[in-house]
C-alpha cells in the first residue's frame, strides 16, 4: 500500500492534469476561522485554504462542499463525500477511515474580562471561592475545571458568540473555551478588555478524515501539507486566520503615563546635565596640567564603569530570556500533570479514560525531566563549571547501541537509521569524554530523527591517529539559510512560528556545539528546505593520547 501510495504522488507531479476526475472533500459551515459561510455566503477559513492549496498544487480538481456536521459526517459514511476537512482527533481513531497528519492543534484556555479582572491568573482561579465559569457543556471540559476550583459554579452556553457576550458581565469571573474560536467572537464584538491566559489547556489535533476507498487522496493530503509547510504557504494561511486570534496582548497604553513622565524626568535630567558639563568645562579650563591629566584618568574610569553597566543590563536580558523560555517548558507540563492527576482521583472513569489521562502525565513528566536536565547542562556550559573526562570510548559498539536505542522511534516514524563506517575508518577506539561524544551524537541523531517524515537519517564516521570524524544527514525538512547562524544559540529552534508541532526548549544544539568546543573540535552545518541537513563533526584525540 505504502509503494502504491509513492507512485499516486509521483504521477501527482509529473502529470499537469487532474490526478482523478474529481474528490469531494466536506467542511463544517460553522467553525470560525477555520472553515465557515461568511456573510457573502462564500465558504472561507484556514482549513478551506490548506484545501485549495493542496488542490492547486496537484491540480487535483477537488470539488469543495459545506454543510452542517451532522450531515457532511452522514455523507462520508454513505460514501457521498471522500474526505472531511478540519476534525479533531488525537490518539483515538476510527479504523474505519484514514487519518491524516496533523494540519494544526487546537487548545482550550481561560478568558476574562481585564477590566473587572485586572490580575485574574490560573492560580487565583484555584483559591477563588465560587467563582462563576461559562463554557460548553462537555464532560472532561467540566472535570478539567472542577479539578481547578472544586467550587467553580458553571454556566453552559450553546455558541461562541454567547460565550463572547457573558464576559460583558462583572458577575462572570471568567469563561473556558477553544482560544481561537472565541477570540473570534470577541474580535468581532471589538473588545478591547479580553485576555487569554497563556496556558494551552487540553491540545487536540486538526486534520483530514479520509474514506478508506480513497488511499491516494489521503496520501495526496498528507504530502501536500508536507510541501505548504516547507514552501511558506502554510505560514501565509497560518497569519491571515489564526495569528489575529493567537497573539500575546500588548499591555504598554496601560503604562503610558509612567512612559511620559519617565521621559520628561530624563529630558530634564539631561538638560541639567547639560548645563552642569558647561560649568564644569569652564572650571577645567582654568585648572593646570596636572589637574587635567587627573581628568583624563578619571574618563577612563568612566568609560569602564559604562562597560560594567552594559554587561550588567546584558545578564538582565539573557536572565529575562532564560525566565520566559523555561516558563512555557516547565509550566505547561506541569499543569498536565497537576491537572490529570487531581482527575485521576475522582475515579469513576471509563478504562480508554483512565489509560489516556496516564499517557498524559507521562509525557508531560518525560518533557519536563529532560527540560531539567538541559538547564543544568547549559548552565554547567555558561557558569565554566563543566570539565573533560577522558576515556577510552569504542565506537563501533557506540553506533550499535544508537541503532538499537532509536529503533522504535525510527520504525513508528517508517524512516530508515543507517550507520556506516568511512572508507579511511581504522580503529574502533578513541580517547575522548565519552559522556560528552555520547550527548553531542545522541543530540544530532534525535534532532535528525524529529525533523524527518519520510526517507532516511543516516550516520557515517571514521576514527583515526589524529581524530574521530562524524556525518549526520537526513532528508527532513531542512532549516533556511536565514535561520542557520542562529540555531546553535540558546532557546532558538529554527521554527517557532506556528502550532508548535516540534517541541523542545532549543538548548540541544547549543550544549551540543559547547561540547564540541570543550572537546577542541568544531561543526559545520549545509542544509536546504524540504531537502535535507547535514552535520559535519571533527574531534581530535585527547593530548595526552599516544598511538
Amino acid at each position: 500500500m505504502r509503494w502504491n501510495y509513492l507512485l499516486v504522488l509521483l504521477s501527482a507531479l509529473l502529470w499537469h492534469g487532474p490526478l482523478i476526475s474529481q474528490y469531494k472533500v466536506s467542511l463544517s459551515n460553522n467553525y470560525p476561522p477555520y472553515n465557515y459561510v461568511n456573510d457573502e455566503g462564500r465558504l472561507v477559513g484556514f482549513n478551506v485554504e490548506i484545501v485549495e492549496a493542496i488542490n492547486e498544487l496537484y491540480n487535483a480538481d477537488f470539488e469543495i462542499q459545506s454543510g452542517e456536521w451532522k450531515k457532511i459526517n452522514t455523507d462520508l459514511n454513505s460514501g457521498k463525500i471522500d474526505a472531511i476537512a478540519g476534525i479533531h482527533y488525537n490518539n483515538r481513531v476510527d479504523s474505519e477511515f484514514i487519518y491524516t497528519r496533523s494540519a494544526i492543534n487546537t487548545s482550550h484556555c481561560f478568558l476574562y474580562n481585564s477590566e473587572y479582572h485586572s490580575q485574574f491568573t490560573l492560580e487565583k482561579f484555584r483559591s477563588l471561592k465560587s467563582p462563576l465559569v461559562a463554557m460548553y457543556k462537555n464532560d472532561v471540559l467540566i472535570r478539567y475545571v472542577k479539578s481547578i476550583n472544586p467550587t467553580a459554579e458553571l454556566i453552559f452556553i450553546n455558541s461562541y458568540r454567547d460565550l463572547a457576550d457573558t464576559l460583558e458581565s462583572e458577575s462572570l469571573t471568567c469563561v473556558f473555551a477553544q482560544r481561537v474560536g472565541f477570540m473570534y467572537f470577541a474580535n468581532l464584538k471589538e473588545n478591547r478588555y479580553i485576555r487569554a491566559l497563556d496556558q494551552q489547556i487540553l491540545e487536540r489535533q486538526l486534520g483530514f478524515k479520509v474514506s478508506k476507498d480513497a488511499p491516494e487522496l489521503a496520501a495526496m493530503l498528507n504530502n501536500g501539507l508536507e510541501v505548504v509547510l516547507a514552501n511558506g504557504t502554510y505560514q501565509q494561511i497560518y497569519d491571515r486566520w489564526i495569528t489575529p486570534y493567537t497573539a500575546r496582548d500588548n499591555h504598554w497604553n496601560r503604562y503610558l503615563k509612567y512612559i511620559v513622565f519617565g521621559t520628561g524626568l530624563i529630558l530634564l535630567l539631561f538638560v541639567f546635565q547639560i548645563f552642569i558639563n558647561r560649568i564644569l568645562k569652564a572650571k577645567i579650563s582654568s585648572k593646570t596640567r596636572d589637574l587635567q591629566m587627573q581628568l583624563e584618568v578619571n574618563a577612563e574610569v568612566m568609560t569602564e564603569l559604562e562597560n560594567q553597566k552594559n554587561k550588567a543590563e546584558e545578564s538582565d536580558r539573557m536572565k529575562t530570556a532564560f525566565l520566559a523560555n523555561m516558563s512555557h517548558e516547565i509550566r505547561t507540563p506541569m499543569h498536565g500533570i497537576i491537572g490529570f492527576t487531581e482527575l485521576l482521583k475522582e475515579g469513576g472513569y471509563e478504562v480508554e479514560e483512565h489509560k489516556q489521562f496516564i499517557d498524559i502525565i507521562e509525557q508531560s513528566g518525560n518533557r519536563m525531566l529532560d527540560t531539567i536536565n538541559n538547564i543544568i547542562d547549559i548552565s554547567k556550559l555558561d557558569a565554566g563549571q563543566e570539565t573533560v573526562q577522558y576515556s577510552m570510548v569504542n565506537v563501533d559498539l557506540l553506533m550499535q547501541e544508537y541503532k538499537n536505542f532509536f529503533y522504535q522511534e525510527v520504525s513508528e516514524k517508517g524512516i530508515d537509521l543507517i550507520l556506516t563506517p568511512m572508507e579511511n575508518h581504522s580503529s574502533e577506539t578513541f580517547n575522548t569524554d565519552e559522556y560528552k561524544l555520547n550527548s553531542i551524537l545522541t543530540n544530532l541523531i534525535k534532532n535528525a530523527i524529529k525533523f524527518t517524515t519520510q526517507g532516511s537519517v543516516s550516520v557515517s564516521y571514521q576514527v583515526h591517529n589524529e581524530k574521530a570524524e562524524f556525518e549526520i544527514k537526513d532528508t527532513g525538512i531542512g532549516i533556511a539559510k536565514s535561520k542557520q547562524a542562529k540555531i546553535f544559540e540558546q532557546f532558538v529552534q529554527a521554527d517557532t512560528s506556528y502550532s508548535r508541532e516540534y517541541e523542545g526548549s532549543g538548548l540541544g544544539l547549543s550544549i551540543t556545539k559547547g561540547y564540541i568546543d570543550l572537546l577542541g573540535g568544531e561543526i559545520t552545518l549545509h542544509s536546504e528546505p524540504s531537502i535535507g541537513t547535514v552535520f559535519n563533526i571533527k574531534i581530535p584525540q585527547a593530548p595526552d593520547y599516544t598511538w
